[in-house]
């Protein structure tokens, strides 16, 4: 069998001034990316624009490094989740914290870092997992902070 081999060609190198960067998260479509850092921000860039991608938008909310991000499916909303215990949603036209969920909160700081978020297909429920042992459901389409179901391990 002969074996072939591509040299894969560099597109773009962002220099996203975050310090340590978490995590680096695609869109839906692909269009765009985002980008987690220990700078307690989340930066969204369109990665086809130029040598270094273009930034679009810096979101700045949580108390702590941020370690995840997702966007929405329609690409409305952003959620990301930290070391401060925290998963933000956040409206990404105006840049906006629309809904916080602290429902990780509740364990010792050493224990709560919530270090994934998800939606599911509609964006109508948000996933977020934690250093504390749980995964826990949040409903977008109430008011409540609460979430709709928790595993806890």
């Amino acid at each position: 069998m002969k074996k072939t081999s591509k040299m894969q060609q560099l597109a773009a190198t962002i220099n996203c001034k975050q310090s340590a960067i978490r995590a680096v998260r695609f869109n839906v479509d692909g269009g765009y990316c985002m980008t987690c850092g220990s700078d307690k921000t989340v930066k969204l860039w369109n990665p086809h624009r130029g040598d270094s991608g273009l930034l679009l938008k810096t979101y700045a909310g949580h108390g702590y490094e941020v370690l995840d991000a997702r966007s929405s499916h329609d690409n409305a909303q952003i959620a990301s989740s930290g070391s401060d215990k925290q998963v933000l949603l956040w409206d990404v036209g105006s840049g906006r914290i629309v809904r916080k969920f602290r429902g990780h909160a509740e364990r010792p700081i050493s224990e709560g870092s919530v270090n994934a978020v998800a939606f599911n297909n509609e964006s109508s429920v948000l996933m977020s997992a934690s250093l504390d042992g749980t995964v826990r459901a949040w409903d977008l389409r109430s008011r409540s902070s609460e979430p709709i179901q928790a595993s806890i391990s």
